[in-house]
C-alpha cells in the first residue's frame, strides 16, 4: 500500500472510531427528573419589575407529583408584593393561561391551563403556587351512615342544649356570616339578611337548600322552627353552586367578603380533603378583623377533620345524637372544639318547607348561634373570641376526661353558659364512663367515671354509687366547685371486659340531703362498655 493510501485509510479509521465514541457518550439527564435541578426558562412576564429575571423551577416534576385531590389544570398563585401581582394579571391577557378569579387583598389569582408546558413556561416560584381543591357541603361526601340505635332530634335540639327560656332576642346586634350555598327566602327567616353572591346560578335554578337549613338553625324565628340566636343579623355568602360544590379560591374569597362585611362570627358548613394556603390566609384575615371562624369537622368518619376545620385557628365542630352519643360519621380530630346536635333535626328548606337535617353541617350552626347569644346577653361587652371561650369552658364533659378527638372540649350546653352567673343552680351529673386499659408504658387500668358540677353552687358531701359488673363501689365526693370535674377510677372489671368483650356499668350521683338537684335526668348513667381501643360514649 502506497503512503498516500495508508494515510487515507488511517484517517477513515480514526473518523469511524470518533463517531463510535460519540454514540457511546452518556445521554444528558431529562430536565424533568426529580433528581436533577434543571434551570427553567425565565420569561419576562413582570414588565419593569427588577425581579422579572428571578424564577425557579416549577417544571413538570410538580405535575408528576400532582395532588389527585386537587382540580386538574388549575393552580392558585400568590405574590409577595402588589406590583408583581398586578403585572402578572396584565401578562395573562392574550396568553394561553386563563384568569379564573382573583383576591386582591391576598394577592392571589386562580389560573387555568390546557397544557402543563404552558404553566411550566411561567417559571413561577414554587413556594407561591398552590393547588386549588374542590370544596363541598359534607353531605356530598357522606359515605358513612349513622350507627344503629342512635336517636334523632326532630324539634328538640334546643331543649337538648339547655335552652328552655324565651330566646327571641338572643343574638341582637351580632353579625353572622353563613358561607354556603346561599339563603333562600323562608317564613322562619324573617330577620335581616345581607346577600353576597360570589357564584351565579343559571336562570330558573334554585339554590341548594343546604345554606337555608344551616341559617334556620342559627337564626330561625318561627314558633315551630326557632334557632339559637333569632335576632342576629345574617350575611349570606354564596360560594357554592346548586349542587353544593365550590373550590379553595371561592371559599377564601367568601371568608374575605364576610370579614369585610363586618361579620363577628363565620359559619362554614363545608369542607375539603386538601389544605389550601389561600384559605388559611383568608382565615387569618378574618381573625385580624375580629371574626371567629367555625367549620364542620366532616361526615366521612375519618380520624382527621376536613379543611378548613383542621386549621388550628378554626373552631371545628362534630356531631352527637339525642343521647349525646358520638355519631360514627362525624370526623374526629385532636383539635376538635365542640360537639353538638347533628342527627334528624328539623330545619328550613326553600319554598317554606321543612327538611330533616343530618350531619356536622348542622352541628356547627349551634355553637355559632350560641356565641352570638353569649355576646348579646352579656352584661358587659365581650368579643366573639371571648364568647367562644365561655362556651368551651361550660361545655358538658363527654368521652375521655378532658379534651378528646371525638367530643372536643365537650358537648355544647348553651343553658349552662347563659346562666353561668345565676346563683342557686345545683346540678351534679355523671358525665362519662370509660375503661382505662393497660398499655406497654402503663400497667394501670380501671373504670374512669367523670362527675361534673354543672351548677353554679359548690357541692359538699355528694355520694356516688358505681356498679361494675357484679361489684358495687360507693365513694363520696367531699367537695366540688361550680364547673369542676372529678374523675373517679375504680380498679375493677378488667377480667370481665377482656374475657367477655363487654362490661355492664351503672353510675349514679346524689346530692346531700336537703339539696335539690335542678336537673336530675343526668344523675344516672347506664351502658355496656365493649372491649375496644376507642369508645363512643355520650356525655
Amino acid at each position: 500500500m502506497n503512503p498516500r493510501a495508508s494515510i487515507a485509510f488511517m484517517a477513515l479509521l480514526i473518523g469511524v472510531l470518533v463517531s463510535w465514541l460519540m454514540l457511546q457518550r452518556p445521554q444528558k439527564p431529562d430536565s424533568s427528573s426529580k433528581d436533577k435541578k434543571a434551570k427553567p426558562p425565565a420569561p419576562q412576564f413582570f414588565p419593569g419589575d427588577p425581579k422579572s429575571q428571578r424564577t425557579i423551577a416549577s417544571s413538570s416534576s410538580r405535575d408528576s407529583n400532582f395532588d389527585s385531590r386537587a382540580i386538574p389544570n388549575e393552580r392558585i398563585v400568590r405574590f409577595d408584593d402588589n406590583a408583581s401581582y398586578q403585572a402578572f394579571l396584565r401578562s395573562l391577557s392574550g396568553s394561553n393561561i386563563r384568569n379564573l378569579g382573583s383576591i386582591d387583598v391576598l394577592r392571589a389569582v386562580r389560573i387555568g391551563f390546557d397544557s402543563i408546558n404552558d404553566f411550566n413556561a411561567l417559571g413561577l416560584d414554587a413556594d407561591n403556587v398552590d393547588y386549588n381543591y374542590p370544596v363541598s357541603i359534607p353531605e356530598n361526601n357522606q359515605n358513612v351512615p349513622p350507627q344503629d340505635g342512635v336517636v334523632g332530634f326532630g324539634r328538640d335540639a334546643l331543649a337538648f342544649l339547655g335552652i328552655n327560656q324565651d330566646n327571641s332576642e338572643w343574638g341582637r346586634g351580632v353579625k353572622i356570616a353563613v358561607i354556603d350555598t346561599g339563603i333562600a327566602p323562608h317564613l322562619a327567616l324573617t330577620g335581616s339578611i345581607e346577600h353576597i353572591n360570589l357564584v351565579a346560578l343559571p336562570d330558573g335554578v334554585p339554590p341548594n337548600s343546604h345554606g337555608t337549613s344551616v341559617a334556620s338553625l342559627i337564626a330561625g324565628n318561627h314558633p315551630n322552627m326557632r334557632g339559637v340566636a333569632p335576632a342576629a343579623d345574617l350575611i349570606s355568602v354564596r360560594v357554592a353552586d346548586e349542587t353544593g360544590y365550590s373550590n379553595s379560591l371561592l371559599l377564601a374569597e367568601g371568608i374575605i367578603a364576610a370579614a369585610d362585611a363586618g361579620a363577628d362570627l363565620i359559619n362554614i358548613s363545608m369542607g375539603s380533603d386538601g389544605d389550601s394556603m389561600v384559605v388559611q390566609q383568608a382565615v387569618d384575615y378574618a381573625r385580624e378583623n375580629g371574626a371567629v371562624v367555625f367549620a364542620s369537622s366532616g361526615n366521612d368518619g375519618q380520624q382527621r377533620a376536613s379543611a378548613p376545620a383542621r386549621d388550628p385557628d378554626v373552631f371545628a365542630v362534630g356531631a352527637v345524637d339525642a343521647n349525646g352519643t358520638h355519631l360514627n360519621f362525624s370526623s374526629s380530630d385532636d383539635g376538635l372544639a365542640f360537639t353538638a346536635p347533628g342527627l334528624g333535626i328539623e330545619a328550613a328548606a326553600p319554598g317554606d318547607l321543612i327538611t330533616s337535617f343530618t350531619g356536622t353541617s348542622a352541628s356547627v350552626a349551634y355553637p355559632v348561634g350560641a356565641a352570638a347569644a353569649i355576646m348579646s346577653e352579656s352584661p358587659v361587652t365581650i368579643t366573639s373570641q371571648e364568647a367562644v371561650m365561655i362556651l368551651q369552658n361550660y361545655s358538658n364533659e363527654a368521652g375521655l376526661p378532658g379534651q378528646d378527638a371525638q367530643f372536643g372540649h365537650g358537648v355544647l350546653d348553651v343553658g349552662r353558659a347563659i346562666n353561668r352567673d345565676t346563683p342557686g343552680i345545683n346540678d351534679l351529673a355523671v358525665a362519662s364512663q370509660n375503661y382505662l386499659l393497660p398499655t406497654l408504658e402503663d400497667s394501670s387500668s380501671g373504670l374512669q367515671v367523670s362527675i361534673e358540677n354543672r351548677g353554679t353552687e359548690p357541692i359538699f358531701g355528694a355520694s356516688v354509687q358505681i356498679d361494675v359488673g357484679n361489684s358495687r363501689f360507693t365513694p363520696v365526693i367531699q367537695s366540688l366547685e361550680p364547673n369542676e370535674r372529678r374523675v373517679i377510677t375504680i380498679p375493677s372489671g378488667l377480667n370481665t371486659l377482656t374475657g367477655e368483650g363487654a362490661l355492664s356499668v351503672t353510675s349514679s350521683v346524689r346530692l346531700p340531703e336537703g339539696t335539690l338537684d335542678t336537673n336530675s335526668s343526668n344523675n344516672t348513667r347506664r351502658e355496656v362498655i365493649t372491649y375496644q381501643t376507642e369508645q363512643s360514649n355520650g356525655p
